[in-house]
């Protein structure tokens, strides 16, 4: 009797953890419409000069080596149409909001989240290759 009752408190927790929210990574922004695709400035700066509140992908690590700076609310489809396809091997994201970026254009491959506040240099594996990106 005593283990059919640890068998029956074992199974409500594991049905109570596999329905449990998670905390993971937020889940991507919806597609941009129109506007918000028109809408985009695409900055360009040199060196480590990100312009302020601003989302900055530099083309070499640690943050340096010029690259493109966006605003919060900017959609860039394909990052080659600012000669900066493939080119990303660090980021800094001060725009006061989360932004992601993807490996394939158009918001098309792997995504991966780019907090307000960080700075990161991208793994090797992940090293030039993002085409597009969205805050």
């Amino acid at each position: 009797m005593r283990r059919i009752a640890l068998l029956a408190a074992a199974a409500a927790l594991t049905a109570g953890l596999a329905a449990a929210p998670s905390a993971a990574t937020p889940a991507a922004p919806a597609a941009p419409t129109a506007t918000e695709r028109a809408a985009a400035a695409v900055t360009h700066f040199s060196g480590s000069n990100c312009p302020s509140n601003s989302l900055c992908l530099y083309r070499d690590y640690n943050f340096t080596g010029g690259g493109v700076a966006i605003k919060a609310g900017d959609y860039v489809g394909f990052l080659g149409d600012y000669g900066f396809n493939d080119q990303m091997s660090s980021w800094s994201n001060d725009t006061g909001v989360t932004c992601w970026w993807w490996t394939h254009a158009y918001r098309g491959g792997d995504s991966h989240v780019m907090y307000n506040r960080y700075r990161v240099n991208v793994l090797a594996s992940e090293n030039d290759t993002a085409s597009s990106v969205q805050c």
